[in-house]
């Protein structure tokens, strides 16, 4: 099976070689877990490698985005035009006549769309729980079920960012926990769990888990997610 590796070092050890090409994998966390950060990386260093990718954006503009990305030290000059941002917000107030369609119409209508004239492999979509309220899902199951079924159609690898409160899956039998609002963790391929974790009186630490990855044999424990001039998965907790 062919991989797609993240480029963080210690996570595609963590993965078995990394993300299976195809996969729809959910990230998930509370805010402040680097999720955004974290995906954007991926993007970026498969882009440095010339593999194209896709960012979209519903909660960031693309300037706010890149001074963020850009800060940490992700150029997007340096992908040679491998990594495309899409500000569906901004460009949905310039487009005369758009404020009426419906915000999934207009989603599905550009990453299509670019995908013809711009033919990425790597999808970001920042963020489902956006997506849910622009586009006012009435049945969230129904309509986010439809929704994967629709990316997988694309063929390329995605990663799709959601919110989970820190208070969501604390204290829960793992076997048990969900990581998703309306059971989108039963639909993906995989999923990374992101959360802070505090260590001693006055510090937090960022860890990472793998809960699930299809095609693939991977370690499901939480580790050290650490960012210093790049990400890196460490095995045991620093």
């Amino acid at each position: 099976m062919k991989r797609l590796p993240t480029n963080v070092d210690g996570l595609d050890e963590v993965l078995g070689g990394g993300v299976p090409e195809g996969n729809i994998v959910l990230v998930s966390g509370a805010p402040g877990t680097m999720k955004t950060s974290l995906t954007y990386h991926v993007l970026h260093a498969r882009a440095l490698e010339g593999v194209r990718g896709l960012y979209v954006s519903l909660e960031q503009n693309r300037a706010s985005l890149l001074d963020h990305t850009e800060g940490l030290g992700y150029r997007l000059d340096d992908t040679g035009g491998k990594l495309s941002i899409l500000d569906l917000g901004t460009l949905r107030k310039k487009l005369t006549g758009s404020a009426e369609q419906p915000w999934m119409d207009l989603f599905k209508l550009y990453t299509q769309g670019i995908r013809k004239s711009f033919d990425y492999r790597v999808l970001v979509l920042d963020s489902l729980d956006a997506l849910e309220i622009l586009a006012k899902f009435r049945e969230p199951r129904r309509e986010m079920f439809s929704l994967i079924r629709w990316i997988r159609d694309l063929g390329c690898t995605t990663f799709l960012l959601g919110e989970l409160p820190a208070d969501r899956i604390i204290g829960a039998d793992p076997r048990r926990a969900a990581y998703a609002k309306h059971k989108e963790d039963y639909l993906v391929d995989g999923i990374v769990h992101l959360r802070l974790v505090r260590q001693g009186e006055f510090g937090m630490q960022r860890q990472l888990r793998v809960v699930k990855m299809r095609g693939t044999r991977h370690d499901t424990g939480y580790h050290a997610l650490v960012f210093d001039n790049g990400f890196r998965v460490t095995r045991g907790f620093a």
